[in-house]
């Protein structure tokens, strides 16, 4: 398959949200679809940690060159954010699931789960799955270890929109998009968190 072209990771986060979907994430023999994404914006965005010019090495992140990696830990998880605009634009989007499509017995052995579906079905879970850790902070995509392919929804298959998950301020905004009743979301599609 082929690789994501570097012009993808120059979109909004809002127009690259939907495009992400259904293409495949690849990591050390391991991966999958993505089958649910989140975009964080930057200073104007209440959810994204550039939001009204705050401080701090996650803020920082979100400035990155586009298509770099940004990870970081939150509640003993670790958690995959893809940089996308201009350098110095803050902008990210974060993978939420993947549906596992390659190494699927090594993802089971790390997350010591059998049931597919249990595998990717959350931020921290594919990672986890995936073998990704704090190492992998600041790489870029595509250049280094972690690869971004191209990959397409299926002829039936339609995209979804709802509010953002685990997050106080901005959780209203529908900057979540997911593809519809696929069995590996992390929460329903249908729900609105």
């Amino acid at each position: 398959m082929e690789k994501v072209g570097r012009e993808f990771f120059l979109l909004h986060p809002l127009e690259a949200l939907e495009k992400i979907l259904g293409k495949i994430l690849f990591y050390q023999g391991s991966g999958g679809r993505i089958v649910e994404a989140e975009a964080y914006l930057g200073e104007e965005d209440p959810g994204s940690f550039a939001y009204k010019g705050k401080k701090g090495i996650k803020r920082d992140a979100l400035y990155r060159p586009p298509g770099s990696l940004f990870l970081y830990r939150v509640h003993g998880h670790i958690l995959l954010n893809i940089i996308f605009l201009e350098e110095g634009c803050p902008g990210a989007i974060l993978i939420r699931a993947l549906e596992p499509t390659v190494g699927i017995e090594e993802m089971r052995k790390r997350r010591r789960k059998r049931k597919l579906k249990e595998l990717c079905s959350g931020p921290g879970k594919l990672t986890q799955a995936l073998g990704m850790d704090l190492s992998l902070d600041g790489g870029l995509i595509n250049l280094g270890p972690v690869k971004l392919l191209e990959g397409k929804l299926r002829e039936n298959e339609e995209i979804g929109f709802s509010g953002r998950i685990g997050i106080r301020e901005g959780k209203q905004l529908p900057y979540r998009a997911f593809i519809k009743n696929s069995d590996f979301l992390s929460r329903r599609g249908d729900l609105n968190p």
